[in-house]
């Protein structure tokens, strides 16, 4: 398979006080085109921060990072934030910081990467939405819907673009054996459609096993998952197109 995106021996630190707080020591891993890549840790311990480098929203203080053969560390604050609304999308569940209509929210990817107009854009919302299936919600605001309809929502949002790699952080943690699996299957479903890749966050293993690979994230260092350690976690029910799908894909990186 292609090979997306991918992080080489990435460090990334904070001020803290009179010293410096490691989030990620030197991180690499990588996302081929039409792949789902999770990373799964505790909460606070540094997994947003890792996908926000990884998508180009944080710059990191060591290491390479790259879109195909794009090293975003190259790149300008302006070239980024394009390249953020157009070849890579950014959603969580944390919704918009402003009171926004539905299809107003999930278009914002296509004013940050070429500033369309609204017209175009709420058109394009329009048929993400439908294409998840909430095309209802366009014109409610986040506060509103239920916690099932954020999650399809975000999805619309990530996929309005068609972008080559969808970042998703945390999004479908806590929704239950059932919803995950949906969730699971949408996911698939849209990467499969658009042939991109996706590097997600989750706080649960369950969650974690809709990828191809799964990452275990601890002290600002990544760990893979062996095959036989996923197989004792799997107690999900997953499709078997999907499970024949993930365990056809290699587990180096």
């Amino acid at each position: 398979m292609a090979e997306l995106s991918s992080l080489v021996a990435v460090s990334k630190s904070y001020v803290r006080g009179e010293g410096r707080l490691r989030v990620l020591v030197d991180v690499s891993l990588r996302v081929d085109r039409g792949e789902i890549v999770a990373v799964v840790g505790s909460r606070d311990e540094g997994k947003t921060t890792l996908l926000k480098v990884a998508s180009g929203i944080e710059e990191a203080d060591q290491g390479e990072v790259w879109l195909g053969d794009l090293d975003l560390t190259r790149c300008t604050d302006r070239e980024r934030s394009r390249l953020l609304g157009d070849e890579v999308t950014w959603t969580s569940r944390e919704g918009p910081g402003v009171r926004l209509e539905v299809w107003d929210y999930v278009g914002l990817p296509l004013v940050m990467g070429r500033g369309r107009g609204r017209r175009e854009v709420r058109g394009r919302a329009t048929q993400a939405l439908e294409r998840v299936g909430v095309s209802g919600c366009a014109r409610q605001r986040w506060e509103d819907l239920s916690s099932w309809e954020r999650v399809l929502v975000a999805l619309a949002r990530a996929i309005v673009s068609r972008p080559r790699l969808m970042v998703i952080d945390d999004l479908l943690d806590g929704l239950g054996m059932r919803r995950t699996q949906e969730a699971g299957e949408m996911l698939r479903s849209l990467v499969d459609e658009l042939g991109c890749g996706v590097l997600m966050s989750a706080s649960d293993l369950e969650t974690a096993l809709i990828a191809e690979r799964v990452w275990s994230f601890s002290r600002g260092r990544l760990t893979l998952m062996s095959d036989q350690a996923r197989a004792e976690a799997n107690i999900i029910d997953f499709p078997s197109d999907a499970r024949q799908s993930r365990d056809s894909h290699g587990a180096g990186s």
